[in-house]
């Protein structure tokens, strides 16, 4: 294969990558209860103390529950895993800048440290030990994002003002838990409700789900099975007898969305005003609008945008005609996703977030009639 398609094939590949990954970040299960699960709490109280419990200690086993159809992309087949299939992890949390986290396989293990000096991650198939370097502007989502305490922090963090009630207690992994409802004010947002039960002492999120706006089962569910609030001990891993050690740079999406077009875009698309320029470092990359109705906009070569819409268009697409170009949309409820490509222009641009499509159809229009200025 000649090596300029080899190219245009892994530069398709990491546009796809990049969209989903500033985009996502993004089950049904029932649990017997074992205990009087305790009174209600307070909902504004109770989401105070879950945004403030990242400094809560906590070692346990957890599973998260996904129900998107997201297919399996190229270099991201395990983040897909994350969102549509069933993911146990053991965790040992003693604070933001020290925590351990082991995905668990019918094969074994793959661990995550992350340490004030660094990020290792240990692959028990492989028997190998690996050190990370650098601090990456933008990662793939990963396991330790979907385990409660994490899951909830972000979806509260994204949408501080919008309005929560009470929700029944339940018990959860031996904890009596309160819990409450985060119901997305912006009516523009394809998720319908975030529900949280945490510890009422500590605020500690013990069970997530996340339904996504007119269904009534949720499409991801995040669940401790166990869970001991106490500080574990979490040290620089060391290498076992016989096993290997690399190092090498953390994997940075920045490098790879740079390359791929640095346009100025505009401070508004559809209505909504950016919400972070040149995301991840990168200029040609945004967010826009606010709160969970929030979408990722990155501008690619036009090769990379044609690419995409033609795989977009086989996996069931939508093609619409725009004043001055044309697009391609596809909706994995809950993520919308469109490929605009303007007519006579050698980039195009990929947007994909947790909004209806007629968001990003509004948008699409706007970004087929930017000049090469960006204004």
């Amino acid at each position: 294969m000649p090596v300029s398609v080899v190219r245009r094939e892994r530069g398709r590949r990491w546009a796809v990558v990049a969209v989903v990954a500033v985009a996502l970040v993004a089950l049904p299960s029932l649990v017997t209860a074992l205990r009087p699960a305790g009174p209600a709490a307070d909902a504004g109280h109770l989401r105070g103390l879950v945004l403030g419990s990242a400094g809560e200690p906590y070692q346990g086993l957890a599973q998260s529950r996904g129900s998107l159809a997201i297919p399996e992309l190229p270099d991201l087949a395990d983040v897909s895993a994350l969102f549509s299939t069933t993911t146990t992890t053991r965790a040992w949390y003693a604070g933001p800048d020290r925590y351990r986290v082991a995905v668990l396989t019918t094969t074994g293990e793959h661990d995550v440290y992350h340490l004030p000096e660094g990020e290792y991650t240990w692959d028990y198939g492989a028997d190998m030990l690996t050190q990370l370097t650098g601090d990456p502007a933008v990662r793939l989502p990963r396991a330790s994002d979907l385990l409660p305490p994490e899951l909830a922090r972000w979806a509260l963090r994204s949408a501080p003002t919008d309005p929560v009630s009470a929700l029944p207690p339940r018990n959860v992994a031996g904890i009596p838990a309160a819990g409450f409802r985060l119901a997305p004010a912006d009516p523009e947002t394809t998720i319908g409700g975030v529900d949280v039960w945490a510890d009422p002492g500590t605020g500690l999120p013990l069970r997530v789900e996340v339904t996504a706006r007119g269904q009534q089962a949720p499409m991801l569910t995040a669940e401790f099975e166990d869970v001991e609030q106490t500080t574990p001990v979490v040290t620089t891993p060391v290498p076992a007898p016989g096993s290997g050690f690399t190092a090498t740079n953390a994997p940075d999406l920045s490098n790879a969305l740079g390359a791929l077009g640095r346009v100025r875009l505009p401070s508004t698309l559809g209505g909504r005003a950016v919400r972070t320029a040149n995301f991840g470092g990168v200029q040609g990359a945004a967010l826009y609008g606010s709160g969970l109705a929030t979408f990722a906009v990155v501008a690619v070569p036009r090769a990379v945008a044609d690419g995409a819409a033609d795989a977009a268009g086989k996996a069931g697409g939508t093609a619409i005609t725009l004043p001055q170009g044309t697009a391609v949309q596809l909706s994995v409820t809950p993520l919308s996703l469109a490929i605009v490509r303007p007519l006579s222009s050698r980039r195009g641009y990929l947007l994909a977030g947790l909004v209806t499509p007629a968001v990003l159809a509004s948008a699409a229009a706007d970004l087929a009639t930017l000049r090469r200025s960006g204004r």
